[in-house]
């Protein structure tokens, strides 16, 4: 670094440090005490639950064979897929709105201004890497009990490199809107890539590891873990060399970002962060669609007009997914998800519970034109309907969606050999009222508009317990209502799964009629709804 630079940076921190008054050091450090203690809780916990759980010999033999090989792949393309987006609208480097109109205005190399910042998201990169390692250390050390050593080398080296060449990628999308649009595009390519990769079972135990950096870094890991990879030290080498390479790569580069990009970043990071203080995921979520709308652009798409009013609301609503495929996109990856799950494993409680919440998150997905219509409660006064009745009518285009991608997911299991006969026309038969169970709970949670100062201000009155547990309740309704309609019926079909079929037949008539009561209760609670204050 020039002289001219080092010397302005180190003035900016010395004034910063001035202006820093002892009230944020320290709750900087309880920050960082709060995080490190419950870590450490957290570690310890689960290390005495696994080394006490009875089904260790399963689980062992699971991960022995071919499970951790194909579950490690899979959790670091997921992480690195994250990354990458992560950098189409922020990135490792993001400098501050005063630091673009003023430090990056000055004549100063911009390169050694980036670089400043790149080494920090660098080891921010690899810090979680060795974070994700250190978990599955202690998972795996647990569980396997094998030697303790071996498996931390190999569990902190394959992380710690791919999250330094997460960082370093992360700064080539982010210097670059054509390198971004690639990953944007090529997400759902990647996402098909992580489902063969779980789903592919013994052949991709094999191939998972030759698949590319995410699994060169498991590589080392399955070796230490007691499993069969024979080629670990080629894939370690691998790893090492395009981890170098691209981090070289990424450094010389550190002046390829326009300005124009790097103010725009800043903006974004100024409504973030006031979303992140609010505890407003939302907004959070509006910055990155707008981020990324002015990456991608919009789809100018035209239906042709409905004849009756009523169906005015699920025109629009059809439109704007139209426009936004990538809304159906990760519906269909959620519930795909959830659907192939319970049909692998059916009598697995928590699996099921799992799998109600995944799909509820992704019937959330196709929701936004009705929590647009909360955010602007207003504008529904120009409406000849009730708020209630609106509610229902903006619920209609997302029920109709997520039953076609109910039936397909439906049918591919079938094909799969993981639906048996009597069993595919009665998941068949389901698609629609579970959609509309789904659906509505997410209409339920939508309906109330985003959270507010009212509630902040209530959840301060509640004191240091009765407030955090105001607000999870707030983020948790909608799969809590989920779990309530549709875990219970599902219970009763897993109670009577085996025994003879009049026991099956009334198990699921009971199924039927239990979803009946939830979806009267959930419509009627819709309707009766009032807009927000």
């Amino acid at each position: 670094m020039s002289q001219a630079s080092a010397a302005t940076l180190g003035f900016l921190r010395r004034r910063r440090r001035v202006h820093r008054s002892p009230q944020q050091r320290s709750d900087r450090f309880t920050g960082l005490y709060t995080v490190g203690l419950y870590t450490a809780i957290g570690a310890w916990v689960s290390v005495q639950a696994l080394r006490q759980s009875p089904t260790r010999g399963g689980s062992a033999t699971w991960l022995a064979s071919g499970g951790l090989a194909r579950a490690g792949t899979v959790a670091l393309l997921l992480g690195l897929l994250a990354a990458l987006r992560y950098a189409t609208w922020q990135g490792p480097v993001v400098f501050s709105a005063p630091d673009v109109h003023f430090l990056l205005g000055a004549p100063l190399p911009r390169a050694e201004l980036v670089r400043d910042r790149l080494g920090r998201g660098l080891l921010i990169g690899a810090g979680g890497g060795a974070a994700f390692g250190l978990a599955a250390f202690v998972l795996l050390e647990a569980e396997l009990g094998v030697a303790a050593w071996p498996l931390l080398v190999a569990a902190l080296l394959g992380p710690v490199a791919l999250g330094l060449l997460a960082a370093a990628l992360g700064w080539l999308v982010e210097s670059s809107p054509t390198t971004a649009r690639v990953v944007l595009r090529a997400s759902p390519l990647v996402l098909v890539v992580a489902a063969a990769g779980w789903l592919g079972g013994a052949v991709a135990a094999t191939v998972d590891p030759w698949s590319g950096p995410w699994g060169w870094a498991v590589g080392p890991l399955v070796a230490a873990a007691g499993g069969h990879d024979p080629g670990w030290p080629v894939q370690a080498a691998l790893l090492v060399v395009l981890t170098v390479a691209t981090v070289i790569a990424a450094w010389l580069g550190a002046g390829n970002a326009s300005l124009e990009e790097l103010e725009r970043r800043a903006g974004a990071r100024v409504g973030l962060d006031a979303s992140i203080f609010m505890a407003d995921p939302r907004g959070a979520a509006l910055l990155r669609r707008q981020a990324l709308g002015g990456l991608l652009g919009v789809r100018r798409l035209r239906l042709r007009h409905p004849r009756h009013r009523w169906l005015a609301i699920p025109w629009r609503d059809a439109l704007s997914l139209l426009r936004t495929p990538g809304r159906v996109g990760w519906a269909l990856v959620l519930c795909g998800t959830s659907v192939l799950t319970v049909a692998v494993a059916p009598d697995r409680k928590l699996l099921a519970a799992g799998a109600v919440v995944v799909a509820y998150l992704g019937a959330a997905q196709l929701l936004e034109p009705l929590r647009g219509e909360a955010d602007q409660p207003d504008a529904s006064r120009q409406l000849p309907w009730r708020w209630g009745d609106l509610m229902l009518l903006h619920t209609a285009t997302p029920i109709l969606t997520l039953t076609v991608i109910g039936l397909t997911v439906t049918v591919t299991a079938a094909l799969l050999g993981l639906l048996p006969g009597p069993t595919l026309g009665m998941a068949l038969a389901a698609c629609l009222p579970v959609a509309a169970a789904l659906v509505w709970s997410a209409a339920i949670a939508g309906q109330r508009g985003r959270l507010g100062l009212d509630q902040f201000m209530a959840a301060s009155a509640m004191g240091e317990l009765g407030g955090p547990l105001h607000l999870v309740r707030w983020f948790a309704t909608g799969p809590l209502v989920a779990l309530v309609a549709l875990l219970v019926p599902v219970l009763v079909l897993q109670g009577a799964a085996g025994h003879p079929t009049p026991r099956m037949h009334a198990a699921t008539t009971n199924a039927a009629s239990l979803l009946v009561t939830a979806l009267a209760v959930q419509g009627a609670w819709l309707r009766s709804r009032q807009p927000p204050d």
